[in-house]
């Protein structure tokens, strides 16, 4: 019995894979699509609520487009072009300039606004 146990178990044992690990971006270039915005009401209790929709693409010449206003969204133009540079992690667009790290497999940008302006997105492609 314990035999026919063991053979049962080890085949378990080596089919049994680790988990992917998460990825961790370290280039800006490409699409992203925003999947949170941190929200705080004024008494530094916020955090990151998901909301869609938001698009940025970096392309290898230094020009940002997004497909809405860059920092307050609709309450500008429909889509913004602007510039970014890599060596020091900053974004120039008539909206305003923004800021931009890695934090594992998220992008975030920050801006200033009344309360901390943060946005998080994923790599599309």
């Amino acid at each position: 019995m314990n035999k026919l146990l063991i053979l049962f178990i080890i085949p378990l044992l080596f089919s049994c894979q680790e988990d992917d690990e998460i990825q961790i971006e370290t280039n800006v270039i490409g699409e992203w699509e925003i999947v949170a915005r941190y929200a705080d009401p004024g008494d530094g209790s916020g955090s990151f609520q998901p909301t869609t929709g938001k698009f940025l693409t970096f392309s290898n010449n230094n020009v940002l487009f997004c497909n809405q206003g860059f920092c307050f969204a609709s309450l500008t133009q429909a889509t913004t072009t602007g510039s970014f540079d890599d060596s020091n992690k900053t974004i120039t667009t008539s909206d305003c300039d923004a800021t931009y790290s890695f934090n594992g497999m998220f992008l975030e940008v920050s801006y200033l606004c009344i309360e901390p302006c943060i946005e998080r997105y994923i790599r599309v492609n």
